[in-house]
């Protein structure tokens, strides 16, 4: 989590620019430079260069984050180690609950989703939680997720509470935990039982369940979750028949980052 002893300052003005205009679905450079304080003709030049390279595109003076970076992402997510067992898992979860799972990494004190999944029979509803769908790509707080604390749940207490430091614990529904000695006690929850629970946190009528994937050898830290609306994951489908299935088919996972 320690941030590098020196940066440079061009940089960061860039990707600054970059997370305004993500943020807003677009931006005008004027908007830009006020919500930066920034010079007009600084954020010029700055969206000038990156526009040259393809990383963002222009339209009627809006600028919009463009396709170079979709080119990147998928690079970066080709990368990540047994990604072609861990789709097939995501996908036979995806069978055996008939629910949405998703794959989630840890990055910089948040969760990306890299991989995910929706059962064929899942139907749209006019309800919240059947609005919801996790998106590739997506960044998420980890203290209101199930995969974020079955992966919060494996960390020393200081680096939990540096995450923290970091992204804070806003709320996202009533039941959020917002206080940091909650969160600690869930996660010495979530140790003990083996799996982490999203008890309608992220979204309002959404439950999952969270358990983190062990990966030898690398770096990689990754869960993997499986949620659904918070009438079908309730009581035992919640608390065993879900995460038994889960345990099953990641020891099956797990297995194969083992086998020569």
């Amino acid at each position: 989590m320690g941030s590098p002893k020196s940066t440079l300052k061009t940089t960061e003005t860039s990707l600054e620019i970059i997370d305004v205009i993500q943020r807003r679905n677009g931006a005008e450079i004027a908007e830009i430079a006020d919500e930066l304080s920034l010079a007009l003709s600084t954020v010029y030049k700055h969206v000038a260069t990156l526009e040259s390279q393809g990383y963002l595109i222009a339209e009627d003076g809006v600028y919009d984050i463009g396709l170079r970076f979709f080119n990147l992402g998928e690079y970066a997510r080709s990368r990540i180690p047994m990604k072609q067992s861990i789709s097939e898992t995501v996908q036979r979860l995806t069978d055996e609950t008939e629910e949405e799972v998703d794959f989630v990494i840890e990055d910089h004190g948040r969760i990306i989703t890299v991989l995910e999944s929706y059962h064929k029979w899942v139907k749209q509803s006019e309800g919240q939680a059947d609005q919801y769908r996790a998106r590739t790509g997506t960044y998420y707080h980890m203290h209101a997720t199930a995969s974020g604390k079955a992966i919060l749940a494996e960390y020393p207490r200081d680096s939990v509470e540096e995450i923290i430091e970091e992204w804070g614990l806003p709320a996202k529904t009533e039941n959020t935990i917002t206080e940091l000695p909650s969160l600690l006690e869930e996660l010495d929850t979530t140790r003990q039982r083996g799996y982490a629970i999203d008890d309608e946190e992220f979204t309002n009528g959404l439950c999952s369940v969270g358990m983190r994937v062990e990966l030898p050898g690398t770096s990689l830290v990754g869960a993997i979750s499986v949620s659904g609306p918070s009438y079908r994951l309730t009581g035992s489908v919640l608390h065993d028949t879900i995460p038994a299935t889960m345990r099953d088919v990641i020891d099956d996972l797990e297995a194969t980052f083992t086998t020569p």
